[in-house]
Protein backbone atom coordinates (compact mmCIF):
# COMPACT_ATOMS: atom_id res chain seq x y z
CA UNK A 1 0.00 0.00 0.00
CA UNK A 2 2.72 1.99 0.84
CA UNK A 3 4.83 1.65 -2.48
CA UNK A 4 1.48 2.23 -4.78
CA UNK A 5 0.89 5.45 -2.52
CA UNK A 6 4.63 6.59 -3.21
CA UNK A 7 4.05 5.70 -6.91
CA UNK A 8 1.63 8.57 -7.05
CA UNK A 9 4.02 10.81 -6.81
CA UNK A 10 5.26 10.33 -10.46
CA UNK A 11 1.11 11.04 -11.57
CA UNK A 12 0.80 13.80 -14.25
CA UNK A 13 -2.41 15.45 -13.47
CA UNK A 14 -3.36 16.87 -17.06
CA UNK A 15 -7.49 17.16 -16.68
CA UNK A 16 -7.56 20.98 -16.47
CA UNK A 17 -4.00 21.53 -18.14
CA UNK A 18 -4.58 23.90 -21.08
CA UNK A 19 -3.11 23.20 -24.62
CA UNK A 20 -0.05 23.45 -24.92
CA UNK A 21 3.14 22.59 -23.23
CA UNK A 22 3.75 21.77 -19.48
CA UNK A 23 7.28 20.88 -17.84
CA UNK A 24 7.33 18.66 -14.75
CA UNK A 25 10.36 17.60 -13.08
CA UNK A 26 11.19 14.26 -11.20
CA UNK A 27 14.18 13.93 -8.74
CA UNK A 28 14.81 10.12 -8.88
CA UNK A 29 16.98 7.87 -6.17
CA UNK A 30 17.27 5.16 -4.15
CA UNK A 31 13.48 5.63 -2.73
CA UNK A 32 12.19 5.43 -6.78
CA UNK A 33 14.10 2.30 -7.31
CA UNK A 34 12.77 0.71 -3.93
CA UNK A 35 9.13 0.54 -5.85
CA UNK A 36 9.66 -1.68 -8.50
CA UNK A 37 10.06 -5.63 -7.43
CA UNK A 38 13.48 -7.41 -8.01
CA UNK A 39 14.70 -4.26 -9.55
CA UNK A 40 17.41 -4.91 -12.25
CA UNK A 41 18.61 -0.94 -10.74
CA UNK A 42 18.76 -0.38 -6.82
CA UNK A 43 20.54 2.55 -6.49
CA UNK A 44 20.65 6.40 -8.86
CA UNK A 45 20.61 9.91 -9.02
CA UNK A 46 18.71 10.93 -11.61
CA UNK A 47 17.21 13.97 -12.70
CA UNK A 48 14.04 13.17 -15.24
CA UNK A 49 12.52 16.16 -17.23
CA UNK A 50 9.34 15.29 -18.90
CA UNK A 51 7.57 17.73 -21.13
CA UNK A 52 3.81 17.25 -21.78
CA UNK A 53 2.32 18.64 -25.14
CA UNK A 54 -1.00 18.71 -25.00
CA UNK A 55 -3.62 18.88 -27.46
CA UNK A 56 -7.32 18.48 -27.69
CA UNK A 57 -6.50 15.52 -29.54
CA UNK A 58 -3.97 13.52 -27.66
CA UNK A 59 -0.95 14.18 -25.72
CA UNK A 60 2.83 13.86 -26.33
CA UNK A 61 5.26 13.04 -23.25
CA UNK A 62 9.13 14.03 -24.01
CA UNK A 63 11.42 12.34 -21.43
CA UNK A 64 14.66 13.59 -20.62
CA UNK A 65 16.32 11.74 -17.86
CA UNK A 66 19.95 12.44 -17.01
CA UNK A 67 22.50 11.21 -14.27
CA UNK A 68 23.93 8.01 -12.51
CA UNK A 69 23.14 4.62 -11.36
CA UNK A 70 25.12 2.25 -9.25
CA UNK A 71 25.86 -1.63 -10.53
CA UNK A 72 28.49 -3.42 -10.63
CA UNK A 73 31.76 -3.65 -11.93
CA UNK A 74 32.03 -6.50 -14.31
CA UNK A 75 35.71 -6.74 -14.04
CA UNK A 76 36.36 -5.92 -10.12
CA UNK A 77 33.15 -6.83 -9.06
CA UNK A 78 33.14 -3.53 -6.59
CA UNK A 79 30.32 -1.41 -7.09
CA UNK A 80 30.28 1.52 -9.67
CA UNK A 81 28.63 4.60 -10.94
CA UNK A 82 27.74 4.54 -15.02
CA UNK A 83 26.43 7.36 -16.73
CA UNK A 84 22.87 7.46 -17.77
CA UNK A 85 21.23 9.85 -20.48
CA UNK A 86 18.24 9.29 -22.01
CA UNK A 87 15.84 10.90 -24.45
CA UNK A 88 12.51 9.40 -25.86
CA UNK A 89 9.01 10.05 -26.09
CA UNK A 90 5.46 8.42 -25.17
CA UNK A 91 2.48 9.48 -26.73
CA UNK A 92 -1.18 8.95 -25.39
CA UNK A 93 -4.06 8.64 -27.03
CA UNK A 94 -7.53 8.07 -25.77
CA UNK A 95 -10.19 4.58 -26.03
CA UNK A 96 -12.02 2.69 -23.67
CA UNK A 97 -9.50 1.01 -21.52
CA UNK A 98 -6.15 0.64 -21.03
CA UNK A 99 -3.31 -0.27 -23.80
CA UNK A 100 0.04 0.03 -25.00
CA UNK A 101 -0.59 -1.12 -28.82
CA UNK A 102 3.23 0.06 -29.69
CA UNK A 103 6.50 0.68 -26.93
CA UNK A 104 6.00 4.32 -27.86
CA UNK A 105 2.21 4.28 -27.66
CA UNK A 106 -0.20 4.27 -24.56
CA UNK A 107 -4.28 4.48 -24.58
CA UNK A 108 -5.74 5.77 -21.82
CA UNK A 109 -9.74 5.29 -21.12
CA UNK A 110 -11.52 8.60 -21.66
CA UNK A 111 -12.54 8.94 -17.77
CA UNK A 112 -8.52 8.86 -17.18
CA UNK A 113 -7.65 12.59 -15.24
CA UNK A 114 -3.92 11.12 -14.48
CA UNK A 115 -0.67 9.50 -16.26
CA UNK A 116 1.77 7.97 -14.15
CA UNK A 117 5.40 7.82 -15.77
CA UNK A 118 7.22 5.78 -12.69
CA UNK A 119 7.39 2.35 -15.14
CA UNK A 120 8.29 4.49 -17.87
CA UNK A 121 11.15 6.04 -16.38
CA UNK A 122 12.26 3.42 -15.06
CA UNK A 123 12.61 1.04 -17.92
CA UNK A 124 14.02 4.25 -19.76
CA UNK A 125 17.19 4.13 -17.06
CA UNK A 126 17.32 0.35 -17.21
CA UNK A 127 17.54 0.32 -21.57
CA UNK A 128 20.00 3.20 -21.09
CA UNK A 129 22.49 1.20 -18.76
CA UNK A 130 25.78 0.35 -20.75
CA UNK A 131 26.22 -3.44 -22.18
CA UNK A 132 29.57 -3.42 -20.43
CA UNK A 133 29.99 -1.23 -17.02
CA UNK A 134 33.63 -1.17 -15.65
CA UNK A 135 35.16 1.38 -13.74
CA UNK A 136 37.39 4.40 -16.09
CA UNK A 137 40.82 3.67 -16.12
CA UNK A 138 42.76 5.49 -14.28
CA UNK A 139 44.92 9.16 -15.93
CA UNK A 140 48.83 6.92 -16.10
CA UNK A 141 46.10 4.09 -18.14
CA UNK A 142 45.92 1.85 -15.43
CA UNK A 143 42.70 0.47 -14.61
CA UNK A 144 40.42 2.03 -12.15
CA UNK A 145 39.35 -0.67 -10.76
CA UNK A 146 39.88 -1.91 -6.56
CA UNK A 147 43.77 -3.16 -6.80
CA UNK A 148 43.28 -6.07 -4.35
CA UNK A 149 40.44 -7.67 -6.62
CA UNK A 150 42.78 -7.27 -9.80
CA UNK A 151 45.79 -8.37 -8.19
CA UNK A 152 43.72 -11.85 -6.66
CA UNK A 153 42.06 -12.26 -10.41
CA UNK A 154 45.43 -12.82 -11.76
CA UNK A 155 46.39 -15.15 -9.02
CA UNK A 156 43.71 -17.21 -11.14
CA UNK A 157 44.20 -16.37 -14.52
CA UNK A 158 45.09 -18.95 -17.07
CA UNK A 159 48.33 -18.82 -18.71
CA UNK A 160 47.52 -19.98 -22.20
CA UNK A 161 51.18 -20.68 -22.69
CA UNK A 162 50.68 -23.68 -20.97
CA UNK A 163 48.13 -25.37 -22.64
CA UNK A 164 49.99 -27.06 -26.32
CA UNK A 165 48.77 -25.72 -29.15
CA UNK A 166 45.99 -27.95 -31.10
CA UNK A 167 47.68 -28.13 -34.57
CA UNK A 168 51.14 -29.39 -33.45
CA UNK A 169 48.84 -32.11 -31.43
CA UNK A 170 47.31 -33.06 -34.70
CA UNK A 171 50.58 -33.12 -36.88
CA UNK A 172 51.57 -36.19 -34.10
CA UNK A 173 48.27 -38.08 -34.31
CA UNK A 174 47.22 -40.31 -37.57
CA UNK A 175 43.96 -39.03 -39.12
CA UNK A 176 41.43 -41.60 -39.55
CA UNK A 177 41.36 -42.02 -43.66
CA UNK A 178 37.44 -41.80 -43.36
CA UNK A 179 37.72 -37.90 -43.21
CA UNK A 180 39.69 -37.62 -45.93
CA UNK A 181 36.78 -39.58 -47.67
CA UNK A 182 33.94 -37.78 -46.29
CA UNK A 183 35.59 -34.84 -47.13
CA UNK A 184 36.24 -36.05 -50.56
CA UNK A 185 32.12 -36.47 -50.66
CA UNK A 186 31.37 -32.66 -49.42
CA UNK A 187 33.80 -31.15 -51.93
CA UNK A 188 32.07 -33.31 -54.86
CA UNK A 189 28.94 -32.02 -53.53
CA UNK A 190 30.12 -28.49 -53.48
CA UNK A 191 30.97 -28.36 -57.01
Amino acid sequence: MAAEKKRKDYDIAFKGLKDGEHLFEFKLGNTFFELFEQPQVETGDLLATVKLIKSSRMMEFQFQIEGEVGTTCDRCLSNVDVPIDYEGTIYVNFGDEYDEPTEEIVVLPHEAHTFNVAEFMYEFIVVSVPIRHVHPDNEDGTPGCDPEMLEKLNEYMVDEDSFPDSEEETEDEPIDPRWDELKKLINKNNK
